[in-house]
């Protein structure tokens, strides 16, 4: 089902190039790759790690719907399945509260409100390594995700110095695998802001958090269950340079110190406890924002 969504999904993306008064198509990327010390994962992780997210569709003709591609992937040093995985396949969103605020009405207050999103997803997963593993342990290869999103920044473009800047990124979804190893039927939802100041120069320190909290509960959902949060800084050389690419504008070099906290329960393995992570490597978007 989620191939055939997907091929869909493909033939639209090739039409829009060929009617392109008619349907508008977008792109939005996402690539971080960073060296960690734990992970939240095991004491003594230390690795590197890269995460990517990728939309690529199409605005529905006279409609406020999106119709896209889309995928989330891991690669890392290690050889373990779950730091090694690609889901992919399409899925469908529209921002319902878009037309509700007036741009002219907008505050810093309700500002982020038009960027909720209402999203579902039909997508499949691959293992880039250990993927025997993988099958032994009886994973599902489908995941079914119904939920909404929010990015939103402040402060970022153009910035006044003197203010403080602002990133949020949330998401609550329903999902029906989560590609585990037996039926999900469940919510995850993620919570990640960051405030920070202005030095000048690209040069932006700031706090940030990191809370992943779910319906499930035990040992072996710990990790969907944690909460990070410290300090970093960051440097963006190209954000606000005139004459700069679009697709350089969002690199970021950053370092970050951070401790952990459990929600639920811990892990069952000592070596799995972990209470802080220490972690610095680049990080870069482009279309992130519709």
């Amino acid at each position: 089902m989620h191939r055939g969504l997907f091929s869909f999904v493909l033939c639209l993306l090739v039409a829009a190039g060929a009617a392109a008064v008619e349907v508008q198509p977008f792109t939005e990327l996402w690539n971080n790759f960073a060296y960690y010390d734990t992970n939240l994962e095991r004491q003594g992780f230390a690795s590197i790690l890269g995460r990517c997210e990728g939309k690529v569709g199409i605005y529905l003709p006279d409609s406020p719907f999106q119709l896209y591609g889309a995928y989330y992937g891991t690669t890392s040093q290690t050889s373990d399945y779950f730091d090694n995985s690609l889901f992919a396949g399409a899925g469908l969103r529209v921002k319902p509260i878009e037309g509700l605020i007036k741009r002219k009405d907008r505050t810093w207050l309700n500002e982020w409100i038009p960027d909720i999103k209402i999203f579902v997803e039909g997508l499949g997963a691959n293992y880039l390594k250990g993927a025997a593993s993988a099958e032994s342990a009886g994973l599902s290869k489908t995941d079914t995700r119904l939920g909404l999103d929010l990015w939103h920044e402040w402060n970022l473009d153009k910035p006044d110095e003197g203010s403080p800047w602002g990133e949020l990124w949330t998401n609550l979804s329903y999902r029906s695998s989560n590609f585990g190893w037996e039926p999900f039927n469940n919510y995850i939802f993620y919570f990640q802001p960051k405030v920070g100041r202005h030095l000048g120069r690209g040069i932006e320190p700031y706090l940030r958090a990191d809370i992943v909290y779910s319906g499930k509960s035990g040992a072996s959902y710990s990790f969907l269950n944690v909460a990070d949060y410290g300090v970093g800084i960051r440097f963006e050389p190209w954000r606000n340079r005139e004459g700069a690419s679009e697709l350089l504008g969002k690199f970021k070099m950053f370092f970050e110190v951070l401790g952990v906290s459990y929600l639920k329960d811990k892990p069952a393995a000592a070596n799995q406890v972990v209470d802080r992570d220490l972690r610095f490597g680049i990080d870069f978007s482009f279309g992130r924002v519709y």
